[in-house]
């Protein structure tokens, strides 16, 4: 009986953990990525970027990256 209930213990131990560690990770993130989600958007109306529609929000990030990178140095972008 001690046994279970120490191993449920971690179980929920587990779950807290790894629901902390994705908030950490992705709502920074998400933050991060979106104004190059507004971005990409608004190049979609005018008939660009259309191979950006179907990435993830890690190569959103990274996508994201170069695009502030273009804007802080006054560049167009290159993605």
């Amino acid at each position: 009986m001690t046994l279970i209930i120490v191993m449920l213990k971690v179980l929920i131990f587990a779950l807290c953990a790894g629901a902390a560690i994705s908030v950490l990770v992705y709502v920074p993130l998400m933050v991060y990525t979106i104004p190059y989600a507004l971005w990409v958007g608004h190049q979609n109306t005018m008939g660009r970027q259309k191979d950006k529609d179907k990435e993830s929000i890690f190569q959103a990030g990274r996508n994201a990256t170069k695009l502030y990178k273009a804007w802080i140095t006054r560049q167009t972008p290159t993605l």
